[in-house]
């Protein structure tokens, strides 16, 4: 299983050597880091994010001229040759019939098939069909749906039901031990790399999973940057654990 590092800026992507792990970007930023594209490559795979969740926080939209959302997406995909890149999922905002219209323009656009992101409101024929037409989706429940933990378990049909049909399945917003162990995705991603630092908590490997420990039993770590390294070095383990033994 591939673990895909979630990113937001530019100084992000400098607690890493990019080779040893697979990224993800979100779309929405590429205005504030229009550099951090010029790396992308440089991941051992690489995944752009369309950016709609953030955007759907952050923005109010009942005015956003989707055409031209999908129009200038499309030509930064093509332009920058990003293989792998996540439909604009926006079945909440527009319906899902619209969204497969967009997602057709999107595709036509660029030249090669998007990742489709399956929501619950799709329906599980929608599931079906969605990986029999394409070869890479994303199950994307997690965090826009708030699937509730309690059915985590269901997800496993999901997953075997797309392998019999040679569908790869991502799992967005997912990197718990707990549930890797149970859904055979075939990469996740997460930001929840840097949250240590934000709620300050020294992270560290240890027994297949990442712990924590409250910041102030370790007096001697430094802040701000050397923090976040230690941090983003014990995920790197991680993420290596996870792709061999997942």
């Amino acid at each position: 299983m591939r673990l895909h590092f979630a990113m937001a800026n530019l100084h992000q992507v400098g607690y890493f050597n990019l080779n040893e792990i697979y990224g993800l970007f979100s779309y929405h930023y590429t205005k504030n880091a229009p550099k951090f594209i010029a790396y992308h490559s440089q991941f051992k795979d690489f995944i752009l994010d369309s950016g709609i969740f953030t955007y759907l926080n952050g923005k109010d939209t009942k005015n956003v001229d989707w055409e031209k959302y999908i129009y200038d997406y499309g030509n930064f995909v093509k332009l920058h040759n990003i293989k792998n890149y996540v439909e604009v999922d926006i079945d909440q905002i527009v319906g899902l019939k619209e969204v497969e219209r967009l997602r057709a323009k999107l595709e036509k656009q660029v030249g090669w098939q998007s990742m489709p992101v399956w929501h619950i409101n799709r329906g599980y024929e929608n599931w079906l069909q969605t990986c029999t037409d394409y070869n890479y989706v994303c199950f994307g429940a997690f965090i826009t749906d708030n699937l509730k933990e309690d059915k985590y378990p269901f997800i496993r049909k999901f997953i075997y039901d797309a392998d019999k049909l040679d569908c790869r399945v991502h799992g967005l917003g997912m990197t718990t031990y707990k549930w890797l162990k149970q859904l055979p995705f075939y990469s996740v991603d997460s930001s929840t790399w840097i949250a240590g630092a934000r709620f300050g908590y020294i992270q560290y490997f240890k027994d297949g999973e990442i712990l924590n420990r409250n910041k102030q039993e370790y007096q001697k770590t430094k802040e701000g940057d050397d923090f976040i390294r230690h941090n983003a070095k014990e995920w790197v383990k991680y993420a290596h654990y996870v792709e061999n033994y997942l």
